[in-house]
């Protein structure tokens, strides 16, 4: 059992092993595959397009910074257009204050009655 363990060879009735020959390296050269009309016209056309969409980009960008500067502006308008309002509305009130109403039409020689008030929504 133990013959079959073990594989037992004598070193000097094996085999010599054979040289192993050098081998020459031998460095391949690989050409580029030719292209062909239908790769050639495929790139062309991929090109192309990215192109247009870099261009049709940097537009797009242009065209919204022009748009935003246009809405600022008239964002600033509104609202100088408002605060004037403001304005507006607290002279109208101060003017039409029962208390003002009373000197103009003292200093006018006139005076408020509503014997001759008529509503005019009626």
């Amino acid at each position: 059992m133990a013959q079959n363990a073990y594989r037992y060879q004598n070193p000097a009735t094996a085999l010599p092993k054979q040289s192993a020959k050098p081998k020459a390296k031998v460095r391949r050269r690989y050409e580029p595959a030719v292209w062909t009309k239908k790769e050639r016209s495929l790139v062309v056309v991929m090109a192309v397009t990215v192109l247009f969409m870099m261009v049709a980009t940097v537009w797009t960008t242009v065209s919204m910074q022009r748009v935003d500067a246009r809405n600022q502006a008239v964002s600033q308008k509104i609202n100088k257009v408002k605060e004037e309002n403001d304005s507006y509305r607290g002279d109208i009130q101060a003017k039409i204050n029962k208390d003002n109403l009373e000197k103009v039409a003292k200093s006018s020689n006139m005076e408020q009655s509503t014997t001759n008030v008529r509503n005019v929504n009626q």
